[in-house]
């Protein structure tokens, strides 16, 4: 038994050593963009690797006429796509769970064989089809393909939450004169919320980290949003001021940690119970 016990406890301190290990690894750099945002350039050359004092707070009073704008157009983008992305993602998957059509699984299996298709192989195409209607260098070329793009899984999701939902509530919604589309606003919605905000915050994330498309569709830098301005304002006049870069992608990032700080306990309910719904 005692051997037992100093093998597990062995095995036990490798494997929190392994974990430790691991989340420094992880951590370390988010800790090391915070320190050297408050860094002067020569501060940063002679110790990057750990934090020193004086802080210098100037370098967040540069970088936000930098990048507001680009934030700005980022909120502008995700408000409308997601408006638009949560109404088509939720109607289809109301259609999918709860209604009798011919065709529903052939259709169904359709939409979801779109989520195998990677989206590089689509990037082309895209371009061309936007460029056709005139869309470039505008907003709807980034809220359109958002939403077009985003329902396909947002659809697998919300059919599996609205397929757990017991029968009855909707018959009992029926017997009482409710149509489908009164079910679906007044019975599906208000019961599919945490799952809705789980979905919201997934698809913020997708748009704040998304670089590769407004890049090639928006001619003018002013239109772009955070990812690809970042990039297109730091490349030219702060390519070597490290601080002011990084002080810049603090700013960035605010709005994201804030939106899961106050929308965690959304995010977490829905992904709890879309997991039992599965």
């Amino acid at each position: 038994m005692q051997k037992k016990a100093s093998k597990f406890s062995v095995y036990q301190v490798v494997l929190h050593g392994v974990l430790a290990v691991m989340l420094l690894l992880m951590l370390y750099p988010l800790v090391m963009s915070f320190w050297n945002a408050f860094k002067n350039e020569l501060g940063f050359i002679y110790s990057r690797w750990y934090p020193t004092i004086p802080l210098r707070y100037r370098n967040f009073v540069v970088a936000f006429p930098k990048i507001w704008r680009y934030i700005y157009n980022t909120l502008t983008v995700a408000v409308f796509g997601i408006i638009g992305l949560l109404f088509v993602s939720s109607l289809g998957a109301y259609a999918f769970a709860r209604m009798k059509f011919p065709g529903k699984e052939f259709i169904y299996m359709a939409v979801i064989a779109l989520m195998m298709i990677p989206d590089i192989l689509t990037l082309v195409p895209r371009f061309m089809l936007y460029k056709g209607f005139g869309a470039l260098d505008t907003p709807l070329v980034l809220i359109i393909p958002m939403i077009t793009g985003g329902s396909v899984f947002g659809t697998f999701l919300l059919r599996a939450f609205f397929g757990g939902v017991p029968e009855d509530i909707f018959e009992a919604a029926r017997i009482d004169g409710a149509n489908e589309f009164r079910v679906y606003y007044s019975i599906c919605l208000p019961l599919c919320i945490p799952i809705l905000g789980t979905l919201t915050i997934m698809q913020i994330s997708n748009i704040w980290n998304d670089y590769l498309w407004p890049m090639i569709t928006q001619q003018h830098h002013e239109n772009l949003t955070i990812s690809a301005g970042l990039i297109v304002e730091f490349v030219n006049e702060y390519t070597t001021n490290y601080p002011v870069q990084f002080a810049g992608y603090l700013l960035s990032s605010l709005p994201l940690i804030l939106l899961f700080i106050f929308a965690n306990k959304y995010y977490i309910e829905g992904l709890t119970s879309s997991a039992i719904k599965f």
